[in-house]
């Protein structure tokens, strides 16, 4: 387990910005995510393939994630859900309560954590592994 590196972390604040950018927060003001203090999961990274998503819509790709990272805003319901693996963060919202409860007690937990996304490298599945 290794803590990221500063490009990764310099990857993130972009991908922070983007998405900032996108949900229309006036000048990015998403406050900077600070460095990952839950252990990470180290595995390999799949090749990126053609996939669908459980909706059947089409995936961009697929990969297993190399860390995981939960951004909480306290004062408000909105949260974002990271995965990097090993080339790009990705993202999608934690809008109820119980999405970032789901994801620290089971992706958190999990041994390994594969996951696709859509055209615009927004998260559409999170598949979550527990060797036993």
């Amino acid at each position: 387990m290794t803590e990221p590196s500063a490009t990764v972390k310099e990857k993130l604040a972009r991908a922070t910005a983007r998405r900032a950018a996108e949900m229309g927060v006036p000048g990015g003001a998403m406050p900077e995510p600070p460095a990952p203090q839950q252990q990470t999961l180290k595995q390999p990274t799949l090749p990126d393939t053609e996939s669908a998503s459980p909706n059947g819509s089409p995936a961009a790709g697929s990969g297993t994630a190399k860390y995981l990272l939960v951004d909480h805003y306290f004062g408000g319901s909105n949260g974002t859900f990271w995965t990097y693996d090993g080339t790009t963060w990705r993202g999608a919202g934690t809008a109820e309560p119980t999405d970032e409860q789901g994801i620290a007690q089971v992706a958190f937990a999990a041994n390994k954590v594969d996951m696709s996304w859509d055209a615009n490298d927004r998260l559409t599945l999170v598949r979550c592994w527990k060797y036993l």
